[in-house]
């Protein structure tokens, strides 16, 4: 019935709720509606003249009936003024009969269409300035706004396989921002820092590390526990330049400009940049690093009272090289030899001396020992170098590692020795949180305090990697085997 819904003239819809007493259809319904409203206004705002004229869409009916009664809803579309569409909807609210049946009907909302028409004109007014890069007048200040923050969002560039975000300026500026994520970017390209690159997460990935390397890089990192996280791992695997934190307790992309701008101006070093959270509160990255080592005036009294022994220590005559050292093995003999003459005269031979073999052995020995003379490269020249500990794997283990060098890829297996999850060194931490158990990690990147501590979490007893990263506790129950081992 009436004429077809015109959607691109639509304004609003009227939407009211219906319940009869009795069961009915839709077309009873709907010529309930025109016979009740019929001639209660004027003609302008009749029901039928509205249809004709395309001024109110079809009226749409949704019903269902249950136990003797009928329910559902009554759609009208208009594009009327709001007073005219507020009057219509009041007039649908009159109707109380639908053919024998009594009837309630109730307004629920009236809904504005033209939302969907603003968004499509806040996408189309931001790609013509992406295209052109010219000023559009916009119809109010508000989807002014929206086009700017729009606009600046689609600007965002994915860098690498990885698809890290990065400002438009990232790649030909030698001064970056590293953030943790890309809602930070986007935050920050509002105010006009277009420079950043998002390390998406606490974990460092090594292809970004390869993009910041020959960067002056400073790192802007949340107030809370995952900006001192991340900061930790930084000291690590990277270099930084300088540190500005967020205030304590909030995150980077929630900064205002006022935020933004005070926390880039008062940036620090890395030695002089503060961790906010946790233990380490209060204490800048130059204590934190300078901690279990002896300090300044400890160092000067251990070099004095070294410096007191030597004085000690009879002084030899010669400069001291290595002959020293032949001369105190040559003395100890010499010293032990006369008290054994005295106890082998026991047997007391007539007419003959006593047997002297036992007075020249000695010297024999340490004649022997002091003509030696230690040889160039000798462990008197210098302490032999560490052996590095071979360690045999199975073979699927060894198998394994051939494949993921250089891929950046980490493997875990189970008790069975089954491969159970294959995943990128980006992404680790995320997919472990989906594993219940695993017993062998395998991992093309540096060991670090993190990954053993979730490894541990899930039962893994071996953690192998291309090589170990600082590592401040040592979870009980893993063993740590590097690539250079197998």
């Amino acid at each position: 019935m009436g004429a077809k819904t015109d959607t691109s003239t639509t304004k609003y819809e009227i939407r009211a709720t219906f319940e009869i007493e009795g069961v009915v259809e839709k077309p009873d319904i709907i010529g309930g509606i025109y016979g009740q409203t019929d001639g209660l206004l004027s003609e302008n705002l009749d029901i039928r003249e509205l249809q004709k004229t395309g001024r109110i869409g079809r009226i749409n009916v949704e019903l269902k009936s249950r136990g003797g009664k009928t329910t559902g809803k009554i759609i009208i579309p208009s594009s009327l003024s709001r007073m005219e569409t507020a009057i219509l909807a009041a007039t649908v609210e009159t109707v109380d009969r639908v053919g024998p049946c009594s009837c309630k009907v109730k307004l629920e909302e009236i809904i504005d269409v033209r939302v969907n028409k603003r968004k499509s004109i806040v996408d189309r007014a931001s790609e013509i300035i992406r295209q052109w890069d010219q000023n559009v007048s916009p119809f109010s200040s508000s989807i002014t706004l929206e086009v700017e923050k729009s606009a600046k969002t689609s600007q965002i560039l994915s860098l690498g396989e990885e698809g890290f975000s990065v400002g438009p300026s990232f790649e030909r500026q030698k001064k970056v921002v590293l953030v943790e994520g890309r809602a930070d970017v986007v935050n920050l390209l509002k105010f006009g820092v277009d420079n950043t690159v998002a390390v998406n997460g606490t974990s460092i990935p090594p292809k970004l590390l390869e993009l910041i390397k020959k960067k002056t890089v400073t790192a802007f990192l949340d107030g809370d526990r995952g900006g001192d996280l991340i900061l930790k791992e930084l000291l690590q695997v990277a270099k930084i330049d300088y540190v500005a934190r967020a205030p304590k307790g909030k995150e980077v992309e929630d900064l205002n400009k006022e935020e933004v701008e005070k926390a880039l101006k008062e940036v620090s070093s890395l030695e002089n940049a503060i961790f906010l959270t946790g233990s380490d509160e209060g204490i800048t990255v130059k204590d934190f690093l300078g901690k279990g080592k002896p300090k300044k005036k400890e160092k000067s009294r251990l070099s004095k009272a070294k410096k007191v022994l030597k004085k000690k220590e009879p002084e030899p005559k010669e400069k001291p090289t290595k002959k020293p050292i032949e001369k105190k093995i040559v003395k100890k003999p010499v010293t032990r030899t006369p008290a054994k003459p005295v106890v082998q005269p026991k047997s007391k031979p007539v007419g003959r001396p006593p047997a002297r073999t036992s007075d020249r052995r000695p010297p024999s020995r340490s004649t022997s020992t002091s003509r030696r003379p230690p040889s160039r490269g000798s462990s008197y020249d210098r302490p032999p170098r560490r052996e590095i500990r071979k360690v045999e794997l199975p073979e699927h283990l060894t198998k394994v590692i051939k494949e993921i060098k250089t891929k950046l890829e980490v493997v875990i297996f189970d008790e069975n020795n089954k491969e159970i999850l294959r995943s990128s060194t980006a992404k680790i931490f995320e997919d472990m949180e989906k594993l219940e158990k695993g017993v062998t990690l395998v991992i093309d990147g540096v060991i670090t305090q993190r990954l053993l501590e979730r490894a541990k979490a899930i039962g893994i007893n071996q953690v192998i990697g291309a090589r170990k990263g600082e590592i401040t506790k040592k979870p009980t129950g893993i063993k740590i085997v590097e690539f250079k081992q197998v």
